[in-house]
């Protein structure tokens, strides 16, 4: 019986021991997980901060640059404006209605405004470079005409090229507006970019493809800058189509006349937009 009863107790404490044992290894196991999973969780939350910091930084750095970027942008857009606006005055104090004007644009306000443009050109996208290409452009032809023949060089009267400019003021102005963030008419950019088309398919000779072109896209006779946006809009289809075609002719060339197609591929693009946009 004694025997029995110490065969008993024997076997109770051996299974107590081993009940013990695996309570103690299963909690040392299940603290030695939880220290690990700590541990993991600290280096994730470490590496999170400090990727959250990294973006904090970036995107600080990121609103730092586009602040700067929009308040060059918009001390461009305001100096070239006002530049144009003080051209013109001083161009039409010495109009005459009788006699017209025979000079062309004043050279220091014309020097000061390509020199605006070649400072702030890195600010300017394609749209702003189109439509001010146009208004340097204008100022080109507004000066004296050497026919090659030895006479001295022939003025045009001017009045024209004034007129021309101030169709353009208000649209450069919205397209401006625009690129700020202001509400602006869509259409003034369409208006630009068609007037761009017709002032390149007629300003060139390259007769193997059209151009310039005969018929209704013809300004030849034109003068007026919203006499040649209309021509433009009326025939909207024919006149991408030249364009098209003479950028294709352009650039199976080689691209030697590199202004030309930088210009049509530059109003393509635009043009392709507005249409779009419009649709």
């Amino acid at each position: 019986m004694e025997y029995l009863i110490s065969m008993l107790s024997g076997g109770f404490s051996g299974a107590m021991l081993v009940w013990l044992a695996k309570g103690w290894i299963s909690e040392r196991l299940k603290q030695s997980i939880q220290y690990e999973y700590a541990e993991k969780l600290e280096s994730y939350k470490t590496e999170l901060n400090s990727k959250v910091e990294e973006f904090k930084h970036k995107n600080q750095v990121s609103q730092l640059r586009t602040s700067l970027f929009f308040d060059h942008q918009r001390d461009a857009f305001a100096a070239l404006i006002t530049k144009m606006a003080q051209i013109n005055k001083e161009w039409v104090s010495n109009y005459d209605p009788e006699e017209g004007l025979y000079e062309p644009v004043p050279a220091n306000g014309w020097k000061e405004f390509e020199e605006l443009l070649y400072q702030h050109q890195l600010f300017l996208d394609e749209e702003c470079l189109m439509a001010l290409s146009l208004v340097n452009d204008t100022y080109i032809r507004s000066l004296p005409f050497d026919d090659g023949s030895g006479a001295p060089p022939h003025q045009n009267e001017s009045s024209q090229h004034i007129s021309y400019i101030e169709y353009l003021q208000p649209r450069i102005a919205s397209i401006f507006r625009r690129k700020i963030g202001v509400e602006s008419d869509p259409q003034h950019l369409l208006d630009i970019a068609v007037l761009s088309a017709i002032e390149i398919v007629n300003g060139y000779h390259f007769m193997d493809v059209g151009v310039p072109p005969k018929g209704k896209l013809s300004t030849s006779r034109v003068k007026d800058a919203a006499d040649k946006v209309k021509i433009g809009l009326d025939n909207i289809d024919e006149l991408i189509n030249l364009l098209r075609n003479f950028d294709d002719y352009l650039s199976s060339d080689g691209g030697w006349v590199h202004e030309a197609q930088l210009k049509t591929k530059q109003t393509l693009n635009i043009l392709d937009k507005c249409l779009i946009n419009k649709n």
